[in-house]
């Protein structure tokens, strides 16, 4: 880049005085021109004279122009060097950047999936939980109702038995009411009262 901008400034140094010369000789070129269509020779003096004057003024030009040409060239020169300078350091801050963002992007996605992750083991270990809280709520609510159960038929036992041992006392009631006589009551007692006073 800069060999290039040094090769346009030593273009633009020689490019007035060639462009002068360029200009100059088309003119000459003209004169003689309209010289050898009137039949007139050339007025060499006067080509002279004007050949010297154009050289004092492309050499004025040059020497009033070299300094402020060469101050804005170089100044142009030192302008674009630290635009490409600036150039250059937002590229590599730009390319620092996007590394540090992928780095982060790649962060995140390992941070999301490890959240995902963790998400479905606690959803995994809460529906264990729950599972299991089902299963000791359904044993217990079998174990009560066994226990209920077991106790209904205990008291419906209890009751039979009750109702058996009435019924039977009651029938057994009716069959000695029938068979027994006034001399077996009589007996029953006494032996019943024998045993009374053998007991104290």
């Amino acid at each position: 880049m800069r060999a290039s901008l040094k090769g346009k400034m030593m273009r633009s140094k020689h490019f007035a005085p060639l462009l002068g010369m360029v200009l100059h000789f088309t003119w000459l070129s003209n004169a003689f021109a309209s010289e050898a269509e009137g039949g007139h020779h050339l007025n060499w003096i006067d080509f002279a004279y004007r050949t010297v004057a154009l050289v004092i003024v492309v050499g004025i030009l040059v020497k009033l122009l070299r300094k402020p040409v060469a101050n804005f060239l170089s100044s142009r020169r030192e302008e674009i060097q630290r635009l490409l300078s600036e150039l250059e350091a937002k590229t590599s801050e730009a390319r620092s950047e996007f590394s540090r963002v992928q780095v982060r992007l790649a962060s995140l996605e390992e941070d999301t999936r490890k959240i995902v992750d963790e998400l479905i083991a606690e959803g995994e270990a809460e529906r264990g939980k729950i599972i299991e809280a089902a299963h000791r709520e359904a044993d217990y609510i079998k174990q009560q109702a066994q226990i209920a159960i077991e106790q209904e038929i205990q008291a419906a036992r209890n009751s039979l038995k009750d109702e058996v041992a009435d019924l039977s006392v009651a029938a057994a009631h009716d069959i000695i009411k029938k068979k027994i006589k006034a001399e077996d009551q009589q007996r029953l007692v006494r032996e019943f009262m024998t045993k009374v006073v053998e007991a104290k």
